[in-house]
């Protein structure tokens, strides 16, 4: 089983002066962390990299036995607006495919020199359990929100999928998971690419009655992203209802089993 936390570390509205949010932010990690026990965090938006680094303390020291690091890509270096990954190194190794995401990327931008041109905003990873051998292709995703219409944000997720697609077909993932803020429709984007074909399906699903984002009717979903083989042990992923102004979106949690084959993986 695999067990994951999506958090978009963004700031919304709100009087609270960083600081007082980011102790905030810490709580709240350090709550989820000691009860869901998250081997994987995926994480979003604008935030200070000396807070991410408490992230990694929180989790540590919150999950017993556990080691945790962030990989992550920096989109903004002056809003310190990122994508991460942070994973527990007692469960997984970390195999480097730097090489291969150029390549893929290399190899998209052939046909088309503007293909993802923002590939910043997608942050991926080769974990590998250290029981078993099982490797997952992992991926935190921040689509582009401002300066840009729907269709071409529907575009920009596409490009998304098909790197993503481009760097398992080079890695060889026996699974694909991905955390995301897609800043779009997730919905009406399923009805219009229902005839396309991607190696993730996007988890869709609606806010709690009692969220505050619902009964503001100020849904802003981030969402969880697999391959055929994760499955999911619950309908919908947990919702953590979070007051907005401590974060911009209500985080979500989620666990999926996966089959073990019985041959192992090798790197």
């Amino acid at each position: 089983m695999i067990s994951a936390l999506c958090i978009n570390l963004g700031k919304g509205k709100t009087e609270l002066h960083e600081p007082e949010r980011s102790s905030k932010i810490d709580d709240f990690v350090q709550n989820v962390a000691s009860e869901y026990k998250p081997d994987i965090v995926f994480s979003q938006d604008a935030y200070a990299t000396k807070h991410l680094e408490k992230i990694t303390t929180n989790l540590s020291n919150n999950i017993e036995g556990s080691r945790f690091v962030l990989k992550k890509n920096v989109i903004n270096e002056n809003t310190k607006d990122h994508v991460g990954i942070f994973l527990n190194e007692k469960i997984y190794q970390i195999i480097d495919i730097e090489n291969e995401c150029r390549k893929a990327l290399e190899n998209k931008r052939l046909a088309n020199a503007d293909f993802f041109n923002e590939d910043k905003r997608a942050v991926l990873v080769l974990a590998k359990t250290i029981i078993g051998g099982q490797k997952f292709l992992l991926s935190s995703f921040h689509a582009k929100k401002n300066k840009i219409n729907d269709p071409q944000r529907e575009k920009h997720i596409i490009e998304f999928f098909s790197y993503l697609e481009g760097v398992a077909e080079r890695v060889k993932p026996d699974h694909i998971l991905v955390g995301s803020d897609t800043n779009h429709r997730m919905k009406l984007f399923e009805r219009r690419t229902r005839t396309n074909k991607f190696c993730v399906k996007v988890l869709l699903y609606d806010y709690p009655e009692n969220c505050e984002r619902k009964i503001k009717k100020r849904n802003v979903y981030d969402f969880f992203m697999i391959s055929p083989g994760l499955i999911p042990t619950s309908a919908d992923p947990a919702v953590f209802n979070v007051d907005s102004d401590i974060l911009d979106h209500h985080p979500l949690f989620m666990r999926f089993e996966y089959p073990v084959s019985n041959t192992t993986s090798n790197t």
